[in-house]
């Protein structure tokens, strides 16, 4: 019969294993992170618009700040409650930082 305690243990063991698949998982943290949100906190949102976003970037975060606030034509009184823009735009550049950081951490561990 199977002990319990030592099949526990087993899974347990099992789970702390990562394989190739879950590499992404090994990364270290993003060591920037910090400065990269406040140089987009301090930035004016016509720079991080025009000149930070490419216009897939601008796009992405458009498409996610209308499916987030829009839901059809708000009424004037609703403005207050929308999320602006501009939160967006700078999750969309960390969302892409941190990938390119990813990115180089892989090349430079092979």
């Amino acid at each position: 019969m199977l002990d319990p305690d030592d099949a526990k243990r087993a899974e347990d063991n099992d789970q702390q294993k990562l394989g190739n698949c879950n590499w992404p998982f090994h990364v270290d943290e993003c060591t920037d992170m910090d400065e990269f949100s406040e140089l987009l906190s301090k930035v004016s949102t016509d720079v991080l618009w025009k000149v930070l976003m490419t216009s897939q970037q601008r796009m992405l975060a458009t498409a996610l700040w209308e499916s987030c606030n829009y839901g059809g034509r708000p009424k004037p009184g609703d403005f207050k409650y929308m999320e602006k823009k501009r939160e967006y735009a700078e999750w969309v550049l960390k969302i892409d930082h941190r990938q390119q950081w990813n990115k180089s951490q892989k090349t430079v561990k092979l």
